[in-house]
């Protein structure tokens, strides 16, 4: 993270936005057809990552090898989880839920990619800095980001969403279960370690949607320390999620 090659992947993934949102201006494509090739780019994305990310683990007993996906890497973060909405609001036929999808995917893909293109996980879950023009991962990683990035301004610019104040209460609603549920998941894919069945350790954690470490590395030893580190990526979230939308609405009072 912040290093020359980190420098290097973020103009490349500059490049990419500008050059696809300078083509849709141009050549005004629909977003069905931008959203067919965001499918194309999701289904390289998993594909790349699960064989870029599968091991070859014994069991404990060593009479068998199994193949094994790190729970981190499950499509359960912000950013996997627009796989889902971009096939569905591809494909779907209801027109009225799409629109709320599109107006959810806006922000969410913005805030997202950006957060996770200026914090890249890969480098400290995936692979060392000094591969990140060799690894098939790397390249999965900041090309599937850019295109969300991408995404999002184009849905912006589409016309095909009718922005109104209740997107933001929607979207923040969203990503607060989201987030609460995550809660969850990060404890139930957690490793735990008891002796005489009291919980000493947890050994290997997934973070999604960031609710159970923080991204900078901060120690946080105490339960009031985590609470105030869950406020302020709350209040983060409702600023970001509200400057986003901000302009389309004024746009759209004009």
């Amino acid at each position: 993270m912040f290093t020359w090659r980190h420098f290097v992947w973020l103009g490349i993934c500059l490049a990419i936005i500008v050059t696809s949102v300078v083509l849709y201006r141009k050549k005004r494509p629909s977003l069905k057809d931008v959203l067919s090739i965001c499918c194309g780019v999701c289904v390289y994305s998993e594909v790349t990552k699960v064989f870029s990310t599968i091991q070859m683990v014994p069991s404990s007993d060593g009479s068998i090898i199994l193949p094994y996906i790190p729970t981190n890497h499950l499509p359960l973060h912000l950013c996997s989880i627009q796989i889902l909405l971009i096939f569905f609001v591809r494909f779907t036929e209801n027109k009225k839920m799409r629109e709320k999808i599109l107006a959810f995917m806006y922000p969410t893909c913005l805030i997202g990619a950006i957060m996770a293109l200026a914090m890249p996980s890969i480098f400290t879950t995936s692979i060392p800095v000094e591969k990140a023009f060799t690894a098939p991962i790397s390249y999965q990683f900041f090309i599937f980001h850019s295109m969300l990035i991408a995404l999002g301004l184009i849905i912006a610019m589409s016309g095909e969403v009718r922005w109104e104040k209740k997107h933001i209460y929607s979207t923040l609603i969203i990503i607060a279960i989201a987030a609460f549920v995550s809660i969850y998941v990060n404890s139930l894919l957690a490793s735990p370690t008891y002796v005489d069945g009291k919980l000493v350790s947890v050994d290997f954690w997934p973070n999604f949607f960031f609710t159970y470490n923080n991204p900078l590395g901060i120690r946080v030893t105490e339960k009031w320390q985590w609470l105030l580190y869950l406020a302020i990526i709350s209040a983060l979230a409702i600023v970001l999620v509200t400057l986003c939308y901000l302009p389309l609405l004024k746009k759209n009072k004009d």
